[in-house]
């Protein structure tokens, strides 16, 4: 199966607390074994549990692609440890990599996959550069609806993207010219326009908030490229 649905604690907004790669998945500590083998069922990739900086919402500090995943310059050493030693043992060959700004909400800031990122525009020019050589990818600054949240308002594999349902005709195309994929626009959990949080996936599958409809699992599974 590609698609399911799943709730964190009684919450539909799984991307607040984990990030999906090709590579790998970060969640939340203390998810009961069941959801983990969903998240490992569906995303057919390891998922190495974590906190950041002591805290549960990993995906609002988290972001990356399959060459590296970005945390708050902030992260506590044994986090740091712990994540890195649990990718080598789970043979992941991506790097976790300490980003010193100011902003420290890095999921909610950039959305990429492994052709492109694309940054909210309150990060520097040197920032933007910075982050180009670590995730190895071209990066963009702007917004996705007027919204800086980029990788709130968004999600986007290598197969595919859903963004915000007032992302215009324009940004589409930008958008689809970026990352190499087709985009759509649409929502998750009855109605819920930052589809970011509603969600992870990446090119083998995606797990979406319990509160999700059937049309919008079928809108989601378009954009993500796994209608036939």
């Amino acid at each position: 199966m590609h698609i399911e649905r799943l709730d964190f604690e009684n919450s539909p907004y799984l991307g607040v607390y984990g990030v999906a790669t090709d590579r790998v998945v970060l969640v939340r500590e203390g998810l009961n074994e069941k959801k983990l083998n969903v998240l490992r069922e569906v995303l057919k990739v390891p998922v190495v549990e974590t906190s950041v900086m002591k805290s549960r919402i990993v995906g609002i500090f988290t972001a990356g692609n399959s060459n590296a995943i970005l945390v708050p310059w902030y992260i506590w050493d044994a986090e740091l440890e712990h994540i890195r030693n649990s990718f080598r043992e789970s043979g992941v060959d991506t790097e976790i990599v300490p980003f010193k700004s100011t902003l420290t909400a890095l999921g909610n800031l950039i959305l990429a996959n492994d052709r492109a990122a694309l940054i909210s525009a309150k990060f520097t020019r040197e920032e933007a550069k910075k982050l180009e050589d670590i995730l190895g990818v071209e990066v963009e600054r702007g917004v996705i609806a007027d919204y800086h949240a980029v990788g709130s308002a968004g999600v986007v594999t290598n197969k595919g993207g859903l963004v915000h349902p007032e992302a215009t005709d324009e940004e589409l195309e930008w958008l689809r010219g970026l990352f190499g994929v087709d985009i759509y626009v649409g929502t998750a959990n009855m109605g819920v326009p930052f589809v970011g949080s509603c969600m992870l996936a990446n090119s083998n599958g995606v797990v979406v908030g319990h509160l999700t409809t059937g049309p919008e699992i079928v809108k989601i599974e378009e954009a993500l490229g796994f209608l036939d």
